[in-house]
């Protein structure tokens, strides 16, 4: 069965406790088990057997010495993730290159490296799934739970589920795929909303560098979900500049042929056009056509303001992540199956946290 292109970046109160409290603790970025329980709704009491058995499996780890002052007991104790156990492999595809990266359980990278592909070939799995051997071997100890294949698969005539399937089988691991737009959407609201909580609403995420699109994520407080991509390579921008689809002014080919200013005004009136379309509660900007000339973000905002029609103002940011976003993107995409779920995950691995094998496995 084809696999849904929507990628669930946070999944509440509809999945399992373990997935609820791992989800609750790597959002906060480090909470007691009375605090996961209050912001849970679950009972002190499954919080406390369910945070045992994760740190018994090395997913989490307790911070006993950043227990508040005057607690007593175990509910009051810190957790955070284990961020040095378990890894995922991302493997993202892109045109001329592939990226391989491991990342740790907080979506940190933790090493990539980068392979040259010929334009239009197919990708060589088998070579990535060596690299990505070859990454495992400089980080002895270190045991993989899942996998993440990013791509822009419509523009390179790839089908993600045949891709997934192959990696699958090459790694043994459990693998997810992601469309590149989205996919780079999901690994920003992952690491903006870390240490702050959900705050609810609609996010639109605007992508420009080889390809041009947008994506959302919609977050209901209880679940969040970033949807599939949109292209923009042909939304119109009224230049004087002919593409290969016969029309004039697509955005794709004015942007590799404007002058750097014109191009900064053209992305922000883009960026203000489809907010209106969308009506989000927040923008992202997202790409190195946007961020490659910090000299000229101040434009792209200026032209966003001008070129946006509805009356209340919408907050509009640019990306955190630079040249690295194809590596994060792809070890985001790879925690899906972690957090679906995470004790089945390190049950598939045979491996006790310490290192031993369990026994059986």
């Amino acid at each position: 069965m084809t696999r849904s292109p929507i990628i669930t970046v946070s999944r509440g109160r509809f999945s399992s406790t373990a997935t609820q409290v791992l989800e609750q603790v790597r959002t906060a970025g480090r909470a007691s088990r009375d605090e996961i329980a209050a912001a849970t709704g679950l009972s002190i009491a499954t919080v406390g057997r369910t945070a045992a058995l994760l740190v018994e499996r090395g997913l989490l780890r307790e911070r006993p010495d950043l227990a508040r002052p005057g607690a007593t007991g175990r509910p009051g104790v810190p957790v955070e993730i284990d961020a040095d156990h378990y890894v995922t492999i991302g493997v993202h595809v892109g045109r001329r290159i592939a990226t391989v990266a491991l990342g740790d359980l907080t979506g940190r990278v933790l090493a990539s490296t980068t392979v040259r592909r010929p334009l239009g070939a197919e990708p060589d799995l088998e070579q990535l799934s060596r690299e990505a051997a070859t990454l495992l071997g400089s980080h002895p100890g270190r045991v993989p739970l899942a996998a993440g294949l990013v791509a822009p698969w419509r523009e390179i005539g790839l089908v993600p589920s045949e891709r997934e399937t192959e990696l699958h089988e090459l790694t043994g691991l459990p693998v997810r795929t992601g469309d590149h737009i989205s996919a780079v959407a999901a690994a920003e609201f992952l690491h903006r909303r870390q240490g702050r909580g959900s705050t609810g609403g609609l996010t639109l995420y605007l992508y420009a560098r080889d390809t041009f699109g947008w994506s959302v994520a919609v977050d209901r407080g209880v679940q969040t979900d970033v949807t599939r991509a949109a292209s923009l390579t042909h939304f119109p921008t009224g230049a004087d500049v002919p593409c290969t689809c016969g029309r004039s002014g697509c955005l794709a080919v004015a942007v590799d042929v404007l002058p750097a200013v014109e191009r900064a005004r053209t992305l922000g009136a883009m960026a203000g056009s489809v907010r209106d379309m969308l009506s989000p509660d927040q923008v992202v900007l997202v790409g190195q056509a946007f961020t490659g000339d910090p000299g000229l973000l101040d434009v792209i905002v200026t032209a966003y303001e001008e070129h946006t029609a509805l009356d209340h103002r919408v907050p509009v940011s640019f990306t955190r992540f630079g040249s690295d976003i194809q590596a994060i993107s792809a070890c985001t995409v790879a925690l899906g199956p972690v957090l679906d779920d995470p004790l089945a995950c390190v049950e598939l691995t045979g491996v006790e946290a310490d290192g031993a094998c369990r026994p059986g496995a």
